[in-house]
């Protein structure tokens, strides 16, 4: 992948409403697996945003966006990575679970960066 396809990626809003289901999907699995009970849970736009800025990707968003595109931009980014098997299911789940030790958002956001950032390396790699 070149930067360019970042972007496209990162804006690719078929693959955000896929990554979307996707991440809710790990997160609930995460958050299952911690509390020892089937849970099911959503990931906050607010997480996400923060996150991306945190890995640097805020750049490669166009112009000025609100937290739902920054979201979203993430969850595409995701959704890529595992359709184009850079990375598993267990994969994310794993570092996920045991990144995140509450719900609390600054704990979230250090989880979700975490996930990104192994994301991110597993895209560029070879």
């Amino acid at each position: 992948m070149s930067i360019l396809d970042l972007h496209e990626v990162l804006m690719n809003s078929d693959m955000a409403s896929f990554g979307d289901s996707l991440l809710n999907f790990v997160y609930s699995l995460s958050i299952s697996r911690i509390n020892g009970k089937f849970r099911g849970g959503r990931v906050r736009n607010k997480v996400l945003a923060e996150a991306l800025h945190r890995c640097g990707l805020r750049d490669f968003l166009s112009g000025k966006v609100d937290v739902h595109v920054k979201g979203d931009a993430v969850e595409a980014l995701i959704a890529y990575a595992w359709i184009s098997n850079k990375v598993s299911l267990d994969e994310l789940v794993n570092i996920l679970s045991s990144n995140l030790r509450s719900n609390d958002f600054k704990d979230e956001v250090e989880a979700f960066s975490n996930l990104l950032r192994y994301v991110l390396v597993k895209i560029f790699e070879g």
